[in-house]
């Protein structure tokens, strides 16, 4: 009786710490909310700005040690004080595509962080637009934008 009651309570245990982020993917004592790729299609010009939340799950707080991204046109924000314990804070990516050809792209980003990392990566397709100048009409100058999506999971 004993065996299956603790058998019980084990099981009970494992699932429900399971259960608290069922849409996070844990490495280290970072889980990562939502997916660690966004997917964003953008014009040529445009800035992405991709924000990865993040928790820290240990009860220390955790530094991260450095942001490795895998091109020069992308730039990263990250918390330089560390992430306290049991919080949510981010890391933000920014994709810079004035200099990049058109077409799909990938950019793969790696975060270290005690003894371990995380990969993030931003993901489209970029556009060329041209800008029109006709006789007599107005022109179409293409302004650039920035764009902002995160990966905080929608309900």
């Amino acid at each position: 009786m004993r065996i299956l009651f603790l058998s019980i309570l084990s099981f009970l245990i494992t699932f429900s710490a399971k259960a608290q982020f069922p849409l996070s993917k844990a490495k280290g004592n970072l889980i990562i909310y939502g997916t660690p790729t966004i997917k964003q299609d953008c014009n040529l010009g445009d800035i992405v700005e991709a924000v990865f939340y993040v928790k820290n799950i240990s009860t220390d707080t955790v530094l991260i040690g450095q942001i490795s991204p895998d091109c020069q046109c992308t730039h990263y924000l990250y918390p330089e004080k560390g992430i306290k314990p049991n919080s949510v804070d981010s890391i933000t990516l920014f994709y810079m595509s004035g200099n990049t050809p058109p077409g799909p792209y990938f950019k793969k980003t790696i975060v270290d962080f005690d003894d371990t990392n995380l990969e993030l990566n931003i993901e489209g397709n970029l556009t060329l637009v041209r800008n029109v100048i006709r006789k007599g009409q107005k022109p179409f100058i293409y302004e650039k934008k920035q764009i902002r999506v995160t990966n905080w999971p929608k309900k």
